[in-house]
Protein backbone atom coordinates (compact mmCIF):
# COMPACT_ATOMS: atom_id res chain seq x y z
CA UNK A 1 0.00 0.00 0.00
CA UNK A 2 1.26 3.46 -0.89
CA UNK A 3 1.65 5.83 2.04
CA UNK A 4 1.29 9.36 0.72
CA UNK A 5 3.71 10.88 3.21
CA UNK A 6 6.36 8.66 1.60
CA UNK A 7 5.57 9.70 -1.99
CA UNK A 8 7.97 12.34 -3.20
CA UNK A 9 8.16 14.01 -6.56
CA UNK A 10 11.57 13.86 -8.19
CA UNK A 11 10.80 16.87 -10.42
CA UNK A 12 9.35 19.54 -8.15
CA UNK A 13 10.10 20.59 -4.60
CA UNK A 14 6.84 22.57 -4.37
CA UNK A 15 4.85 21.80 -1.22
CA UNK A 16 1.24 22.33 -0.12
CA UNK A 17 -0.44 22.10 3.27
CA UNK A 18 -2.22 18.76 3.64
CA UNK A 19 -4.73 20.15 6.14
CA UNK A 20 -5.73 22.88 3.70
CA UNK A 21 -6.26 20.29 0.96
CA UNK A 22 -8.45 18.29 3.34
CA UNK A 23 -10.57 21.37 4.08
CA UNK A 24 -10.84 22.08 0.34
CA UNK A 25 -12.05 18.50 -0.17
CA UNK A 26 -14.74 19.08 2.47
CA UNK A 27 -15.80 22.28 0.70
CA UNK A 28 -15.93 20.32 -2.56
CA UNK A 29 -18.36 17.88 -0.95
CA UNK A 30 -20.55 20.74 0.29
CA UNK A 31 -20.64 22.23 -3.22
CA UNK A 32 -21.06 18.95 -5.12
CA UNK A 33 -24.02 17.50 -3.22
CA UNK A 34 -26.58 20.23 -4.03
CA UNK A 35 -25.13 20.73 -7.52
CA UNK A 36 -25.81 17.07 -8.29
CA UNK A 37 -29.27 17.19 -6.73
CA UNK A 38 -30.31 20.31 -8.66
CA UNK A 39 -28.54 19.25 -11.88
CA UNK A 40 -26.61 22.54 -11.73
CA UNK A 41 -24.08 22.21 -14.55
CA UNK A 42 -22.77 25.81 -14.16
CA UNK A 43 -21.55 24.87 -10.67
CA UNK A 44 -19.52 22.02 -12.15
CA UNK A 45 -18.04 24.34 -14.76
CA UNK A 46 -16.93 26.70 -11.96
CA UNK A 47 -15.69 23.77 -9.88
CA UNK A 48 -13.73 22.57 -12.91
CA UNK A 49 -12.24 26.03 -13.33
CA UNK A 50 -11.10 26.00 -9.71
CA UNK A 51 -9.61 22.51 -10.14
CA UNK A 52 -7.79 23.81 -13.25
CA UNK A 53 -6.33 26.74 -11.34
CA UNK A 54 -5.03 24.37 -8.66
CA UNK A 55 -3.77 21.81 -11.19
CA UNK A 56 -1.90 24.15 -13.53
CA UNK A 57 -0.80 27.04 -11.28
CA UNK A 58 0.37 27.54 -7.71
CA UNK A 59 -3.29 28.01 -6.83
CA UNK A 60 -3.09 31.59 -5.62
CA UNK A 61 -6.31 32.48 -7.49
CA UNK A 62 -8.27 29.40 -6.47
CA UNK A 63 -11.36 30.42 -4.52
CA UNK A 64 -11.59 27.02 -2.85
CA UNK A 65 -7.92 26.95 -1.90
CA UNK A 66 -8.14 30.44 -0.41
CA UNK A 67 -11.30 29.48 1.49
CA UNK A 68 -9.56 26.31 2.68
CA UNK A 69 -6.55 28.29 3.87
CA UNK A 70 -8.79 30.75 5.73
CA UNK A 71 -10.74 27.93 7.40
CA UNK A 72 -7.55 26.06 8.30
CA UNK A 73 -6.22 29.21 9.94
CA UNK A 74 -9.53 29.88 11.72
CA UNK A 75 -9.60 26.30 13.02
CA UNK A 76 -5.93 26.52 14.10
CA UNK A 77 -5.03 23.44 12.08
CA UNK A 78 -1.29 22.78 12.11
CA UNK A 79 0.67 23.15 8.87
CA UNK A 80 1.58 19.79 7.37
CA UNK A 81 3.62 20.27 4.18
CA UNK A 82 3.45 17.55 1.53
CA UNK A 83 4.49 17.31 -2.11
CA UNK A 84 2.32 19.38 -4.42
CA UNK A 85 2.78 17.30 -7.60
CA UNK A 86 0.44 14.43 -6.63
CA UNK A 87 -2.16 16.96 -5.40
CA UNK A 88 -1.89 18.86 -8.70
CA UNK A 89 -2.42 15.59 -10.58
CA UNK A 90 -5.46 14.86 -8.40
CA UNK A 91 -6.81 18.36 -9.15
CA UNK A 92 -6.42 17.58 -12.85
CA UNK A 93 -8.50 14.45 -12.37
CA UNK A 94 -11.07 16.56 -10.49
CA UNK A 95 -11.11 18.96 -13.44
CA UNK A 96 -11.84 16.09 -15.84
CA UNK A 97 -14.62 14.77 -13.59
CA UNK A 98 -16.22 18.20 -13.09
CA UNK A 99 -16.29 19.11 -16.77
CA UNK A 100 -17.53 15.64 -17.73
CA UNK A 101 -20.33 15.90 -15.15
CA UNK A 102 -21.33 19.31 -16.55
CA UNK A 103 -21.39 17.95 -20.11
CA UNK A 104 -23.42 14.91 -19.05
CA UNK A 105 -25.92 17.12 -17.24
CA UNK A 106 -26.25 19.36 -20.29
CA UNK A 107 -26.79 16.29 -22.48
CA UNK A 108 -29.56 15.06 -20.18
CA UNK A 109 -27.58 12.02 -19.05
CA UNK A 110 -28.42 12.66 -15.42
CA UNK A 111 -27.86 9.12 -14.13
CA UNK A 112 -24.37 8.94 -15.61
CA UNK A 113 -23.61 12.39 -14.19
CA UNK A 114 -24.80 11.19 -10.79
CA UNK A 115 -22.54 8.14 -11.01
CA UNK A 116 -19.48 10.27 -11.81
CA UNK A 117 -20.56 12.74 -9.12
CA UNK A 118 -20.70 9.89 -6.61
CA UNK A 119 -17.13 8.91 -7.51
CA UNK A 120 -16.04 12.54 -7.07
CA UNK A 121 -17.81 12.66 -3.69
CA UNK A 122 -16.20 9.42 -2.49
CA UNK A 123 -12.74 10.68 -3.47
CA UNK A 124 -13.36 14.03 -1.77
CA UNK A 125 -14.67 12.28 1.35
CA UNK A 126 -11.62 10.01 1.55
CA UNK A 127 -9.36 13.07 1.31
CA UNK A 128 -11.35 15.17 3.79
CA UNK A 129 -11.99 12.49 6.41
CA UNK A 130 -9.02 10.14 6.10
CA UNK A 131 -6.30 12.14 4.29
CA UNK A 132 -6.37 9.43 1.61
CA UNK A 133 -5.93 10.99 -1.82
CA UNK A 134 -7.07 8.59 -4.54
CA UNK A 135 -5.63 10.81 -7.28
CA UNK A 136 -2.30 10.85 -5.46
CA UNK A 137 -2.24 7.05 -5.36
CA UNK A 138 -2.98 6.92 -9.08
CA UNK A 139 -0.17 9.45 -9.57
CA UNK A 140 2.24 7.19 -7.68
CA UNK A 141 1.42 4.23 -9.94
CA UNK A 142 1.17 6.01 -13.29
CA UNK A 143 3.38 9.09 -13.23
CA UNK A 144 6.26 8.27 -10.88
CA UNK A 145 7.36 5.08 -12.74
CA UNK A 146 7.39 7.02 -16.03
CA UNK A 147 9.42 9.85 -14.49
CA UNK A 148 11.84 7.30 -13.02
CA UNK A 149 12.64 5.97 -16.50
CA UNK A 150 13.93 9.40 -17.55
CA UNK A 151 16.19 9.98 -14.54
Amino acid sequence: MVIMSEVTCPISDERVDENTTRVVAAITIIITLPALYFNAYPVFILLGLDFAIRAFTKGDYSVLRNAGKALSTALNLPKKPIDAAPKKFAAGVGLAFSITIAILQLAGLTNTALLLGAVLLVCAFLEAALAYCVGCVVYSYLVLPVIGKFK
